[in-house]
């Protein structure tokens, strides 16, 4: 059977279909194509913000050991301060050191502070060169009162030698590092503690 294209029925068939297809076409490129680009695009930023949950989420539960770590580091700051005096409390370390002496029944021959000099970002050690002399409990004594200060000091280029006295028989020449805060050290470390603080 074959189609008569010049029969108005016929042609009006076939201007539907070519009509449908003109239709399906503008619908796949104009609306079809930009609504799945759009659903890929919405699936990745979903997969993103779930990436993103997820790791909020580890952060939230890390939280009360973050906070341990904190005061950990708080407490250790705080015992630090106790062990380093500002350079204005200078003096009375100095002054402490030679009453160690003293009560250790040495006597000191030399007692020199050196000059501040830089040991950390915000510490710094003062240099105290001693030559004292005493017998040999004597000298431990005052030694080990040094060490047992409430501050850090640390002891080197330590010289042992015979003394020529029938009492004071030994001499020790040695350097006291005595060691302190910087000036403005302690607004420095306040400013770092509130930077570290968990928020």
């Amino acid at each position: 059977m074959s189609l008569d294209i010049k029969d108005p029925k016929i042609q009006i068939t076939i201007g539907l279909i070519l009509f449908g297809l003109i239709l399906a076409g503008l619908f796949f490129k104009f609306s079809y194509q930009p609504s799945q680009k759009r659903i890929q695009g919405l699936s990745v930023e979903e997969a993103k913000q779930r990436q993103e949950l997820e790791q909020v989420r580890a952060a939230v539960a890390r939280l009360p050991e973050l906070e341990e770590q904190y005061k950990a580091l708080e407490k250790k700051w705080g015992k630090a301060q106790e062990l380093l005096p500002t350079d204005s409390e200078i003096p009375s370390l100095l002054k402490k050191i030679t009453n160690a002496g003293i009560e250790s029944g040495v006597r000191f021959l030399v007692f020199k502070p050196g000059k501040l000099a830089s040991a950390t970002q915000l510490s710094a050690a003062i240099p105290v060169t001693m030559s004292v002399i005493g017998n040999f409990d004597q000298i431990t004594t005052f030694m080990a009162k040094l060490g047992n200060l409430s501050r850090i000091i640390i002891s080197s280029n330590i010289k042992i030698n015979p003394n020529n006295d029938p009492i004071r028989t030994i001499k020790a020449d040695f350097t006291a590092n005595a060691y302190v805060f910087k000036s403005g050290g302690d607004q420095a470390s306040a400013k770092a503690k509130t930077s570290r603080k968990p928020r």
